[in-house]
């Protein structure tokens, strides 16, 4: 629904609009075009702060399974810190994913509580009489 109507609009001169002898300078002339449109608006969440979020919980997850379990360094194959390496980057990499995820279901649900609202976009056009600025 789209309504467009200029509306001219000449005001007298200000104080500003007049020359330093006095005299009445040629007011700028304003048209104005007002179109009314209909919105959807809604709560949109942000992707990159879901995503951030499950990776460094799923670091501090990694980080506390990894060091509280039992180590024997006669017997393990791998040193803890190396184990610890291959599964924080395989946990944020999954954590990661799994914060979009969340992001993308936290979106369908506040997709149901949109709302249509009518808005009024203004444009304006100032035109100088005699070319003048």
């Amino acid at each position: 629904m789209t309504d467009e109507r200029p509306t001219p609009a000449a005001a007298e001169p200000t104080p500003a609009e007049v020359d330093s002898v006095g005299e009445d300078v040629a007011a700028p002339l304003v048209e104005e075009t007002v179109t009314h449109e209909r919105l959807e608006v809604r709560r949109a969440p942000k992707y990159w702060n879901f995503m951030f979020l499950c990776a460094a919980l799923a670091g501090i997850a990694i980080t506390i399974i990894t060091f509280s379990m039992p180590y024997d360094p006669a017997t393990a194959s791998y040193d803890r810190t190396t184990v610890y390496g291959f599964a924080l980057l395989i946990s944020v990499a999954i954590g990661f994913a799994i914060g979009a995820v969340v992001a993308l279901l936290a979106e369908r649900l506040t997709r149901r509580s949109a709302r249509i609202v009518e808005v009024a976009h203004v444009t304006g056009k100032v035109t100088h009489p005699g070319g003048q600025r």
